[in-house]
């Protein structure tokens, strides 16, 4: 590579850095008050921002490589090392992105804590091995590939490491936004960027994500997807998507729920999706076991669940 695309690189590099820096400053005072004042130190424990920080740096390493060896580099890998920090310290900065690492790290921890207290493997729940073995070809297919993609999953977040091609579709977009107004004004490396980006299109295929799998899987489970609404029995990835689609709610906000200072909203996602008193409070003791459900929830309704979680009304029998 020239002297001149060197340089401008440089410049780009900076440019992003300088950015970062800027918003980083404006924002200390409410990034501090708000970890002072948050009462859910599991939800922004020093190990989750440390996960999400790892992925953010390894999904900037991905881009990086590629990158450069779009701009023909000798050395891609320690080019690449070079520009992890500022890209990593911008997809940070991007919401789509940062909420998302978030979930993803409160997903995996859950299944740490589901593998520890009650010995749920990672990878193999007790529905996928009952799935592997079924005479769906449709349902047994879904079942090897999810187990397959959580393996693969366990291994990588061992690492902190996330593939780029494991994002969900929005949330590759902002990245691809993001490198692109990283090297915006660099005529060179906006060229290098659209072959980049061409390049990591190429070789996405949403359908086989993991969370995309694991959705695929309760859909094609029908009315046998309730099942999938005990946790022990469904593994942790199988259990979200099943909850999500249920309630309505997004993967992540359901993941999300599962931390320790949304327990209302964990309890309502799990009446809405109609689980008895019982059933409920299976899986609060399965997730938090030293958590009881308030007294009287037990007269609150599928409905009455719903309307809360959309910010609606209750019915009159809820609020007597």
């Amino acid at each position: 590579m020239g002297e001149l695309e060197k340089a401008t690189g440089l410049q780009s590099v900076m440019r992003v850095e300088l950015k970062r820096g800027d918003r980083v400053l404006g924002a200390r005072g409410v990034v501090l008050r708000q970890l002072i004042a948050t009462e859910d130190r599991s939800m922004f424990s020093d190990a989750i921002v440390a996960r999400v920080r790892g992925m953010a740096e390894d999904l900037a390493r991905q881009v990086g490589y590629k990158l450069a060896q779009a701009a023909g580099e000798r050395d891609p890998r320690g080019w690449a090392n070079s520009i992890t920090e500022p890209l990593s310290g911008a997809l940070i900065d991007e919401p789509v992105i940062v909420d998302h690492l978030h979930s993803i790290a409160l997903e995996w921890q859950l299944t740490e804590s589901m593998q520890r207290r009650a010995g749920v493997d990672p990878a193999l729940s007790p529905l996928l091995q009952a799935l592997i073995g079924a005479d769906d070809p449709t349902s047994s297919a879904l079942a090897m590939d999810l187990l397959t993609s959580q393996a693969a999953f366990a291994r990588h977040q061992q690492r902190m490491s996330l593939p780029v091609n494991e994002l969900p579709a929005e949330v590759l977009h902002s990245l691809l936004e993001t490198l692109r107004h990283a090297v915006a004004g660099d005529l060179a490396y906006e060229a290098h960027a659209r072959n980049t980006e061409h390049a990591i299109r190429e070789g996405y295929d949403e359908s086989q994500c993991r969370i995309s799998l694991a959705n695929r899987l309760v859909g094609a489970l029908g009315a046998g997807a309730f099942a999938a609404l005990s946790i022990t029995h469904a593994g942790v990835p199988v259990f979200l998507s099943a909850l999500a689609a249920a309630t309505g709610d997004s993967r992540d906000t359901v993941a999300v729920a599962t931390s320790e200072s949304q327990l209302a909203r964990l309890a309502l996602s799990l009446r809405a999706a109609g689980l008895g008193d019982r059933e409920i409070e299976r899986e609060f003791y399965a997730i938090h076991p030293e958590i009881t459900l308030p007294e009287g929830f037990g007269r609150l309704q599928g409905g009455d669940a719903r309307a809360l979680l959309t910010g609606q009304g209750v019915s009159d029998n809820v609020r007597g």
